[in-house]
């Protein structure tokens, strides 16, 4: 497996590629995966070694404001970071960071992979069917806005320990990586995880892509109830595959061979 990484209007990729795919400073696959990870995004390329092959190349990408990309880490910079990416990959070509040599890349078909956190950007941001073959989530982060979270969780006390530990865990992001996701300290954050920022209200419009979820049952960071109430209430087009005795792990819910027959 092959690294690069790029970097577009302040947007960082790595790139992801097999040496059996490029040939003549061209990689040619048959499909690209875009992926958007959850919070703190620690990405680990050892995940790729076995899903990268000469019909499959990964970019995985950083939030403008966070890590490896410029800007600031905001809500709508999430959803400018998923456009600027798929307007970079659909360019077909860049220069690498290392070397600052061009590469150019072709594919048929551009897919959407988005975890937890990433779910409700992805979703929230303007994708179109002629753009990106499909959407896949996986334990996906949907409903922040209190409206939406109410309607699935009918218990108050289920509601408030569902922003408690969303709170809690935006804490532990100003904690330790206030660094890595610059602007993760302002008010706007607060009431992001909080339920009162009403721009993570979702609405998806009739040229979105088809979209795949896989949710695990066990799940108890964001339950899979979420993933069914998003198919009832916002798209009843997508599909919704539970795994048993998984948890939120993003590893063992993505399997490539199990997830390349329903692609």
């Amino acid at each position: 497996m092959e690294l690069q990484l790029f970097i577009y209007k302040n947007v960082a990729l790595h790139l992801y590629y097999s040496k059996e795919s490029f040939k003549n400073g061209r990689i040619n696959s048959e499909n690209v995966f875009i992926y958007f990870p959850g919070l703190p995004q620690m990405i680990n390329k050892e995940f790729f070694v076995d899903k990268v092959n000469k019909n499959n190349i990964f970019f995985s990408v950083y939030y403008l404001g966070s890590w490896l990309s410029g800007g600031d880490f905001t809500y709508e910079n999430c959803k400018e970071t998923i456009k600027l990416a798929i307007e970079f990959i659909k360019r077909k070509r860049g220069k690498t960071t290392f070397s600052n040599e061009k590469i150019e890349w072709d594919f048929k078909k551009i897919y959407v992979i988005g975890y937890s956190f990433s779910g409700n950007p992805i979703i929230s941001t303007e994708i179109a069917k002629s753009d990106v073959k499909k959407v896949i989530l996986f334990a996906p982060l949907f409903f922040l806005h209190k409206k939406d979270v109410s309607k699935y969780l009918k218990d108050k006390k289920a509601v408030a320990n569902f922003y408690d530990f969303s709170l809690f865990y935006l804490n532990f992001l100003r904690r330790g990586y206030k660094f890595a996701f610059r602007g993760i300290e302002k008010k706007s954050w607060s009431r992001y995880f909080s339920g009162k920022e009403s721009s993570s209200f979702i609405k998806i419009d009739k040229n979105y892509p088809d979209i795949i979820i896989f949710h695990g049952k066990l799940d108890e960071k964001i339950k899979y109830e979420s993933s069914l109430f998003f198919q009832k209430k916002k798209n009843n087009q997508a599909k919704i595959i539970l795994i048993d005795n998984v948890g939120h792990d993003f590893k063992k819910l993505f399997r490539m061979g199990k997830n390349n027959k329903l692609i």
